[in-house]
């Protein structure tokens, strides 16, 4: 088994994430075609249900059997790390399939009281397989992060995306068109009377996402399947004779019990970060009715269509969390991946004391970081509806409820992608605590505001997007001077932020006027889609450029994503 440094793991993970994220788009864009912003409001609501749950199930354990790995594998405790691995396979599946059942057991009480939305029931039930399958998933991802081998944690998720894509659509689509048959068949939909094909679709839009859910569930499955059979196939590299050194293993329940201890509170901080998508299910619906009470002409440009004022909270509710709120997760998941590689690392080095090396991979973390984060978000405020009509031309409804908030959730884009690394950092050097206390203050200031903005009608669906910024604005400066402060360490702002920062405006200014000047000149002979890929594009070659006349990134620098060599220095 081969083990990778820092910048070599993140490239793995990286290179995942960007296959993942490309694969998953696949997915997205025709399944959103397929539900419209209804049921993208039934798919989203589930999942924000879901995903709290998940969160305290499953969010710690990749974590934390990557950082009692790491640490048992750097004292030559290689019995143990093999304990571990079952101890934690154990209590994690057994929590998995309790957590499964009881969801199942409830789903028809939290989608007609919590989501307030008994046609999302369906999608909840869908979704629990993937409970006990994901915890399984994790402690085999977890085991090999520890041991310093992404490839595995990069295998199974790229199976995941492309199962995904497989069973999700293939799901929908063929429950899309079982209700059209039914319809020319019988007139009606599930049991139900229609009078027209639109009607028996809206009819059965409960049933397709459902089903949409149900192969994502499966996805999850396949590559737990996959990372077991791999595993006993590659190994993990511990061979007899590195048994043979340390023979003696610590008690199971001492090693549950450090797993809980361990898990518990980065679980807790996953849950409050996660719980801001639960704020947004419970407050927006509520808040776009009082704000549509307030003024009873807002969004009645969406009544001409098929949608009644009943509709239309959740209608909204949809586009916002399946179009902007989609686009809005996908550089934020990227820059994660450099807090879950370098995991390892700063566990090694602070269990003994290597404070050079430690500084050293946290200034590349941010660094790397602030170079991903800075364009990707401002490429956002500058182009969002560009962007929303190549992902998803045709749904004109949706991509206007989407716009604005997505320009603004750019800015947001920023901080979060900063946040992620730092947090995960924080909770690798034993600051358990810490970032459940900043994701808390965070997901607090963020309800508060959606409470406070969404009911002004000027505001409506906008003020989720603002309250987003204004909250993860918080989190990321406290996390950045929280981990500053507790490895001790000085980075150079100009170097890290500002440099980055600068680039990034320049960029997406050329974004912006290259998608202007090519729509004043060729919008008549060349695609859009092939116009905002070449303004990408323009903006990517100045970005580089600028970072080169700026000195960002130093040579050694880049000739450790290359060389073994140099990457021992980093």
């Amino acid at each position: 088994m081969k083990k990778q440094g820092f910048l070599k793991g993140s490239a793995i993970l990286l290179g995942m994430v960007i296959i993942t994220k490309g694969i998953g788009l696949i997915f997205k864009m025709p399944l959103t075609h397929i539900l419209g912003g209804t049921g993208m409001g039934y798919f989203s609501s589930a999942f924000a249900i879901f995903t709290p749950i998940f969160a305290v199930v499953v969010a710690g354990i990749p974590s934390t059997i990557a950082r009692m790995t790491a640490e048992n594998y750097a004292f030559e405790r290689f019995c143990n790390v093999r304990k571990i691995k079952r101890c934690a396979m154990l209590m994690f599946s057994l929590l998995g399939i309790i957590s499964a059942v009881v969801i199942i057991l409830l789903a028809r009480f939290l989608s007609t009281n919590v989501i307030k939305e008994p046609n999302a029931m369906w999608a909840l039930i869908a979704v629990t397989p993937s409970i006990p399958a994901a915890t399984m998933l994790s402690v085999e991802r977890g085991y090999y992060e520890g041991l310093k081998n992404m490839i595995p944690t990069a295998v199974s998720e790229i199976v995941e995306t492309i199962f995904k894509l497989i069973f999700g659509l293939g799901f929908a689509y063929l429950v899309l068109n079982y209700a059209k048959r039914e319809y020319y068949t019988t007139g009606g939909c599930f049991g139900q009377y229609c009078h027209s094909l639109d009607e028996a679709i809206t009819t059965a839009l409960p049933f397709i996402t459902g089903a949409a859910v149900l192969g994502v569930s499966l996805s999850t499955c396949a590559a737990s399947i996959y990372i077991i059979i791999s595993g006993k196939i590659h190994g993990d590299g511990i061979n007899k004779k590195m048994f043979s050194q340390d023979m003696i293993t610590d008690n199971s329940f001492s090693i549950m019990e450090k797993l809980i201890k361990n898990a518990f509170p980065i679980a807790v901080a996953a849950l409050i970060t996660t719980l801001t998508n639960t704020f947004d299910l419970i407050s927006i619906n509520s808040c776009l009715k009082k704000a549509m009470l307030a003024d009873h002409t807002l969004f009645s440009e969406f009544v001409a269509t098929d949608l009644t004022r009943k509709m239309i909270p959740n209608f909204v509710y949809g586009s916002y969390s399946g179009l902007a709120m989609m686009i809005y997760g996908l550089v934020p998941t990227l820059t994660a991946m450099f807090g879950k590689s370098i995991l390892p690392s700063l566990s090694e080095c602070w269990s003994v004391g290597d404070k050079c090396t430690l500084e050293k991979n946290l200034r590349g973390m941010m660094l790397i970081t602030s170079l991903i984060a800075f364009p990707s978000g401002i490429g956002i405020c500058v182009i969002p509806r560009e962007i929303l009509e190549f992902l998803f031309s045709g749904r004109a409804n949706e991509i206007a409820v989407s716009t604005i908030p997505l320009c603004i959730l750019g800015i947001a884009v920023v901080l979060e992608a900063v946040t992620i690394p730092c947090l995960s950092a924080l909770q690798t050097i034993g600051k358990l605590s810490l970032p459940v206390v900043i994701s808390l203050v965070g997901g607090i200031i963020k309800l508060s505001l959606n409470i406070l903005l969404i009911p002004i009608p000027e505001v409506n669906i906008i003020g989720a997007a603002i309250s987003a910024v204004i909250s993860q604005a918080v989190i990321c400066i406290w996390s950045i001077l929280a981990l500053l402060k507790a490895v001790n360490i000085k980075i150079s702002i100009k170097d890290i932020f500002i440099k980055p920062f600068f680039a990034s405006l320049l960029c997406g200014a050329v974004a912006r006027l290259s998608y202007d000047i090519s729509c004043k000149y060729f919008i008549n002979i060349v695609n859009f889609r092939i116009i905002t890929l070449f303004s990408i594009f323009s903006a990517v070659i100045m970005y580089v450029f600028l970072l080169y006349l700026l000195c960002v990134m130093p040579k050694n620098q880049i000739k450790a994503l290359f060389f073994k060599k140099t990457l021992k220095n980093y």
